[in-house]
């Protein structure tokens, strides 16, 4: 188990160059941690308003926290809010998870309890941040990285009455999540983008592929993007490409 544990702090653990840009947030946003929904967060409204705003709820990496990319701000579409959640478990002091990695079979997976925790209590929070800051219900975007993009799939594919689109970067569909997963026409709405580096070795090129295909037999149409020499992070071409897909919303 020892051995097991190493293995997944070195494939889910988010590039540390990745976070650190995280801690120049645009100073315009609101950079107080909010604790009185389901979920830590923090929340920027957009400058330039309509009413109701669409949202973007963004789902960190392993390891990380609300302020990962929350540095997005500036980059992002100003007709959006933005909300950054922190995960519910502690990965350390200062960073947080949405659930512990493991192995099924000799691929990446996760606890399934902490899994399906997580997903239950992102779906409470998206109702929750809704109906507090009365943001657009038919707009809302989660967009994940890792472990956040890996959330991402698990709500929007069982609750994609709440979800507009994901935004999903360096992730994957787990094997332990398939069976979840069943065609809908409720499901004909979602917008999916995908991000992700032909030179990731944390979670591995082939990941994204078969979500690509897995969504495709399910009639949805995912927008995606591989990036030679990328690793397990968000480039500047894979964030143009990220900001051009919302912009189109």
């Amino acid at each position: 188990m020892k051995y097991l544990s190493k293995i997944f702090a070195i494939l889910f653990l988010t590039v540390l160059a990745t976070s650190a840009r995280a801690q120049t947030v645009n100073p315009d946003a609101d950079n107080q941690l909010h604790s009185d929904l389901s979920l830590q967060y923090l929340v920027h409204l957009p400058s330039r308003s309509t009413s109701p705003p669409p949202v973007i709820i963004l789902l960190h990496g392993m390891g990380s926290n609300e302020q990962d990319l929350y540095s997005l701000i500036p980059e992002l579409p100003q007709k959006y809010a933005v909300v950054s959640a922190r995960g519910p478990y502690t990965f350390a002091e200062g960073s947080y998870q949405w659930f512990q990695g493991t192995l099924v079979n000799s691929r990446l997976d996760g606890d399934p309890q902490q899994l399906a925790a997580s997903r239950a209590r992102i779906s409470g929070f998206v109702d929750e941040v809704v109906t507090k800051y009365r943001f657009d219900p038919h707009q809302v975007y989660l967009v994940g990285f890792s472990q956040g993009a890996i959330m991402s799939y698990q709500v929007a594919l069982t609750e994609p009455a709440k979800i507009k689109g994901i935004g999903v970067m360096s992730g994957a569909i787990f094997g332990s999540f398939v069976p979840l997963i069943k065609p809908s026409p409720k499901l004909s709405h979602l917008r999916i983008f995908i991000s992700h580096g032909q030179a990731d070795h944390r979670i591995p090129i082939g990941y994204a592929q078969e979500a690509d295909q897995q969504l495709k037999g399910l009639g949805l149409k995912p927008e995606f993007h591989v990036y030679p020499g990328m690793q397990h992070e968000i480039n500047s071409d894979a964030l143009a490409d990220l900001i051009n897909w919302l912009q189109g919303s």
